[in-house]
């Protein structure tokens, strides 16, 4: 008896070690599957990676569009404003395609503000001189420079047009007088990388001073 007990028992590990052998993964199908594991892994991190540098970019470009917009608008109201310096100069100091300086009071202090705005790079920057001392003088040391406008692709933000303007005639050639000028077109292409899409996007705005009026 007990010699059959042995021989059942045989029986019985020998048919669960082969229903558990037939039960578990060979080297190759362990192989395989991590190969796909891995595969899957590497799809899912490409994926990520696209999703927060795509994220990224339009949030940078985001920023710059609205960056660009709040500057021409600041400027179109400084523009507006532009008269005599508090010294007697003219309102415009100077005009060319990648810069431009007028006289306006910005902050509403009775005295008007030297007002530059000028490319350097890819960033449109403005500078703010108040006039001090005795007398009244505008020392270029003493202006404040900060950025306005980022990712600027164009080395030419300004035209210039004189009373006749109707919107078609062509810009006042270089070099740019003063005293003609009664119409500043500034245009701002951005483009946080040019060398993938999307397209460029270009801001523009005309602006005109009260106090240079002609043939409006």
């Amino acid at each position: 008896m007990w010699h059959s007990y042995t021989t059942k028992w045989e029986t019985i590990s020998a048919r669960f070690a082969q229903r558990s052998k037939g039960a578990g993964f060979t080297v190759v199908e362990l192989m395989i599957a991590m190969a796909v594991l891995f595969a899957v892994g590497m799809v899912v991190a490409a994926f990520v990676s696209s999703t927060v540098r795509t994220s990224g970019f339009f949030s940078r470009r985001a920023a710059a569009l609205q960056d660009g917009r709040r500057t021409l608008e600041a400027f179109g109201r400084e523009f507006r404003e532009a008269a005599a310096s508090s010294i007697g100069s003219y309102p415009i100091e100077a005009a060319s395609a990648s810069s431009f300086t007028f006289f306006a009071d910005v902050d509403a202090d009775s005295f008007r503000e030297r007002i530059r705005y000028f490319l350097d790079g890819t960033t449109l920057k403005k500078g703010i001189t108040k006039p001090s001392g005795t007398p009244l003088a505008y020392n270029p040391a003493t202006e404040s420079v900060q950025p306005v406008a980022a990712h600027v692709a164009t080395t030419t933000s300004f035209a210039y047009f004189d009373g006749s303007y109707t919107g078609t005639q062509p810009p006042i050639v270089a070099p740019v007088d003063p005293v003609r000028v009664r119409y500043v077109v500034m245009t701002l292409v951005i483009d946080d990388n040019p060398d993938v899409p999307p397209d460029p996007v270009v801001l523009r705005l005309t602006a005109t001073s009260r106090n240079l009026k002609s043939n409006l």
